[in-house]
């Protein structure tokens, strides 16, 4: 089924800056969403740090 114009709904786009790193945030509404948007930001910020430490003291 494909969507009109009315029901597409337009994301919301965010920046974040923590510490150097400048996160740009494009958020859209799914149905059936088991975690609020800043639950999921914060998820993914905190994985992205993680990967950063972990690259670290790969070097």
């Amino acid at each position: 089924m494909a969507k009109t114009k009315q029901e597409v709904k337009t994301p919301v786009v965010r920046e974040y800056t923590v510490g150097d790193t400048k996160y740009i945030v494009k958020a859209t509404v799914k149905d059936g969403a088991t975690e609020d948007a800043a639950t999921k930001i914060r998820r993914l910020i905190r994985n992205d740090i993680g990967s950063k430490n972990t690259q670290k003291r790969d070097v």
